[in-house]
Order: structure tokens, then sequence, then C-alpha cells
């Protein structure tokens, strides 16, 4: 099975028979392609989209 890493794009084949240093990184092919990735979600470029929730009415507030 083939993948392109997520940050470089670079394909990388799975070998089932023998782990190779790229299966330690999955979905990434090297350390230095998972820490960018890391250091982008700390830096906030990533973000995970949601609907807003309901924002308690006083009706809900009176009876806690």
């Amino acid at each position: 099975m083939k993948h392109r890493c997520p940050i470089c794009h670079k394909v990388i084949k799975e070998h089932r028979q023998e782990p190779s240093r790229e299966v330690r990184f999955f979905p990434f092919c090297s350390r230095r392609c998972k820490l960018i990735d890391l250091g982008a979600w700390l830096d906030a470029e990533y973000k995970v989209i949601s609907e807003p929730s309901e924002a308690p009415s006083d009706a809900d507030t009176d009876k806690q």
C-alpha cells in the first residue's frame, strides 16, 4: 500500500514483512515531518471547526 506524507508529499511504501523506519512515523515519512506537523498544531495553524454549542439559558442555571 502506498500513501503520501501529509507534510512533504513524499510517496511512502508500506512493507508488511519488514518494519521500516517510515512505519514508526506513520502517517509521516520521517521524524522531521512529524515534528513540523506537531509545531503547526501548537502554533494553532490547524483548527478543528465545530458547531457552536448552545449557551446555557438562565432557566438551566437556576435548576443547578
